[in-house]
């Protein structure tokens, strides 16, 4: 009798023991994704869900280093603090590379608590620092809930933040081709005199030789015959993205808690 009473304490210890390892910042408490927007609630329709996977993904395969970005609406934490489930979500999915430079963002929303956080992982705190990110959220999120008009607050949210994200990246590859390359400025200046000079060479040679050309071009009625191309060589295509190819997170989940959050 005395065993099993162990026996019974003993299970009890081990099932508090794996609750709280289950709650870990690095545990995720939600399975693993099959896309980078999981929508739990439903509060994004088909068509848009649809566009905004495939504006992350292209976003992601545009950038480089890629940024992952991710977007996440439950219904609720079930009373744990929003900021610690989020921020296990971004971890143990593992958004962003497993390289040096891995930077990515969770926008995570629990609808029935009215409540919503953003992470930014460490290699992008520089892009979308905690003011900025606060400020877009207010800007665009906030309004947008309140109205009931949950698809546009996250698309214009999103949106928002990619922009952000490629003005910081354009100044920074600006600056860097500045410091790379100092001369550019007098080697566009040279480069510019070269091709007025051969510009001049080659009218030269058109007005010595272009008589002659001419005459030998003439038909019998009198007027210059000139060839006929064969098009201008280009061709509409389309998008080879599917829907299919994204392919999982990169496994970095390098997350030490930036961002923000509030409610609405």
């Amino acid at each position: 009798m005395k065993f099993l009473k162990w026996l019974v304490v003993i299970a009890f210890l081990f099932h508090i023991v794996s609750r709280i390892s289950s709650q870990t910042i690095d545990h995720s408490p939600l399975p693993p994704p099959n896309s980078p927007v999981m929508d739990y609630v439903g509060i994004l329709d088909k068509v848009t869900k649809s566009r905004l996977e495939r504006r992350l993904i292209e976003f992601r395969n545009q950038t480089n280093p890629s940024v992952e970005i991710a977007v996440v609406i439950v219904h609720t934490t079930g009373g744990r603090d929003i900021f610690e489930y989020s921020l296990a979500v971004a971890r143990g999915w593992g958004i962003g590379s497993k390289e040096d430079d891995n930077p990515g963002l969770l926008l995570f929303i629990a609808f029935d608590d009215r409540k919503y956080f953003t992470h930014v992982s460490r290699d992008l705190e520089d892009e979308l620092p905690d003011g900025v990110v606060g400020q877009i959220q207010r800007q665009y999120l906030v309004p947008a809930f309140r109205q009931g008009n949950y698809a546009k607050g996250i698309v214009d949210t999103i949106e928002a933040y990619i922009q952000k994200i490629q003005e910081k990246q354009s100044s920074t590859k600006v600056s860097e081709d500045k410091k790379s390359n100092p001369s550019q400025r007098d080697n566009f200046q040279v480069g510019r005199c070269e091709i007025c000079f051969i510009l001049i060479i080659i009218l030269i040679l058109f007005v010595l030789f272009g008589g002659i050309g001419k005459r030998k071009r003439r038909n019998n009625t009198g007027f210059f015959v000139f060839p006929v191309g064969s098009g201008s060589g280009w061709s509409s295509g389309g998008s080879d993205w599917d829907g299919g190819d994204w392919g999982g997170f990169g496994g970095g989940g390098d997350f030490g808690g930036g961002g923000a959050g509030g409610d609405w």
